[in-house]
């Protein structure tokens, strides 16, 4: 079984202002279950105009910010039980996303190197180490609060798919998808 690491530059004025300090080509994380990334999960924003209100996210591809986004997509191959794991914790959140909040103090504790870890916050790249560790499928070195998207592109259980335009990654994929059978009488 298999699932996907997305990471993106959204090129918003939020992504430009982290990339001012990261320097990093790919500044924001999300984790799929399948290559067409129908449903990407993260911690970003709730409101498309509004990136200081955020927090658990099934991300909508088609907002504008990602309609102009650059990615690198990634692939691992997990075990059955990691995999469902990962589905019963992405449930989870789903069904208490309500309780959860964007990690905003996390960024900065982050950048200055600060041990600070809030409960119920996270942001993308904290998240996605974080159900990648409680899931079982990785053990990090450091604590998920630490964890930056460059930090997961690095990890060699991942293996990259693509790297350019986001649609056109999403309109390889949807061609690539088999066309339904019809069945006929």
């Amino acid at each position: 079984m298999k699932i996907y690491l997305m990471l993106t530059d959204t090129n918003t004025v939020f992504s430009r202002a982290i990339k001012l300090y990261t320097k990093a080509t790919y500044n924001h994380a999300s984790i799929a279950l399948e290559p067409s990334l129908l449903k990407p999960y993260s911690f970003g924003r709730k409101y498309a105009h509004n990136p200081f209100w955020g927090g658990f996210v099934e991300e909508d591809l088609s907002r504008h910010y990602f309609s102009r986004a650059q990615c690198a997509i990634y692939t691992c191959e997990v075990s059955e039980s990691q995999y469902k794991n990962l589905v019963e914790l992405l449930s989870f959140y789903n069904q208490t996303k309500d309780i959860y909040h964007y990690n905003l103090i996390g960024l900065v504790t982050l950048a200055l190197n600060i041990d600070f870890d809030r409960n119920d916050s996270y942001f993308c790249s904290q998240f996605v180490a974080s159900v990648l560790s409680e899931s079982g499928i990785h053990t990090f070195e450091k604590e998920p609060h630490f964890v930056t998207p460059e930090d997961l592109s690095q990890l060699s259980i991942f293996e990259q798919l693509y790297s350019g335009s986001l649609m056109d990654y999403l309109l390889t994929v949807s061609k690539e998808q088999p066309k339904p059978q019809l069945l006929l009488s």
